[in-house]
């Protein structure tokens, strides 16, 4: 492999780490926002015996975009769930094919993510919120980010796969 190559694969690997790192603290901001406001609605609902119509339509907001983009951060760690089905001691071939399947699968639903969610959150521009009014293109939007964020961690998990060998 060039120089070339192993510097646009540096690369690669250098905006993915950017891009995780930021998905990372978005997650953490939106997953305190909807566990403050949920605290909240329940604080509101049975001690102040008032009601808060925003704060259901805020948590369930930030709990879209929290698996949408958690989603993206679980195809670049390998972190999601697995169903082990087959026997542990399968010819490495066999086991790199698997894993090109599972990763190929993952990108056709990257790819819908990416190209239909666009089309969604085209939607959303003249559709507003049920008690907050304000347009859902910001909740849809999720959806394409998260598609193409799948799309650059996939690119790198082929690359470990093809290049260096490894399935994991």
């Amino acid at each position: 492999m060039g120089t070339d190559t192993r510097t646009q694969w540096a690369g690669l690997r250098r905006l993915n780490d950017l891009v995780d790192f930021v998905l990372e603290i978005v997650c953490s901001i939106l997953l305190t926002v909807m566990v403050t406001t949920i605290f909240v609605q329940v604080l509101a609902r049975y001690v102040f015996l008032a009601s808060t119509p925003w704060s259901e339509e805020i948590a369930v907001y930030c709990f879209i975009w929290v698996v949408l983009l958690g989603t993206s951060l679980g195809v670049r760690s390998h972190g999601h769930l697995v169903a082990d089905v087959l026997p542990d001691d399968l010819p490495a071939s066999v086991e790199k094919a698997l894993v090109a399947l599972s990763l190929a699968l993952v990108t056709i639903v990257a790819i819908v993510f990416l190209w239909y969610g666009a089309d969604y959150a085209r939607l959303g521009i003249t559709r507003l919120s049920f008690s907050m009014g304000f347009p859902m293109v910001y909740i849809y939007v999720g959806m394409p980010i998260a598609g193409a964020a799948m799309l650059l961690f996939l690119v790198e998990r082929f690359h470990l796969l093809f290049a260096s060998g490894r399935v994991r």
